[in-house]
């Protein structure tokens, strides 16, 4: 079975599923972090920092994960940070509704959700471990859209 081309970097299936994880949590954390500074919503508030926080939770387990198997993650690129920060910034420029940081959320979350399905695809030879924090992930995502769904 060939392999995607992924952002991975791994050398092996559980590396490359694990990255995934630290990659797409990353990218969770500093949305959420960003979306946090924009929202005047208290309510809207407390749900980003719930994500935020079971983001971090995911990445460190992955990161411990990656340091079991003598390695280290690679997360989002500076310029994939960049790109994403500045998108987050444009949408919000004129838009800081609720309405309009949902649907930024819902997307990252379905973005979120077919990156790890790809994943599973891609490196199914990775360890049950690996592909629970998956799994974890997945349903993260999914949970995110749902809850976002009521702001719309």
């Amino acid at each position: 079975m060939e392999k995607k081309n992924d952002q991975n970097h791994g050398a092996n299936d559980n590396e490359a599923v694990l990255n995934e994880v630290v990659r797409n949590t990353e990218m969770g954390k500093n949305t959420t972090g960003q979306l946090i500074r924009v929202t005047e919503d208290r309510q809207m508030k407390a749900s980003l920092l719930e994500q935020q926080r079971r983001f971090r939770q995911l990445n460190q387990q992955a990161h411990t994960a990656l340091a079991a198997l003598g390695t280290h993650g690679h997360g989002q690129g500076k310029m994939a940070k960049m790109a994403t920060t500045m998108g987050i910034a444009s949408k919000t420029m004129m838009d800081k509704s609720n309405r309009n940081l949902a649907d930024m959320m819902i997307q990252g979350a379905t973005q979120g959700y077919t990156d790890c399905e790809m994943a599973r695809r891609d490196h199914p030879a990775a360890s049950a471990g690996a592909m629970q924090l998956l799994d974890e992930l997945q349903n993260l995502e999914q949970d995110i859209a749902r809850q976002m769904k009521s702001y719309l």
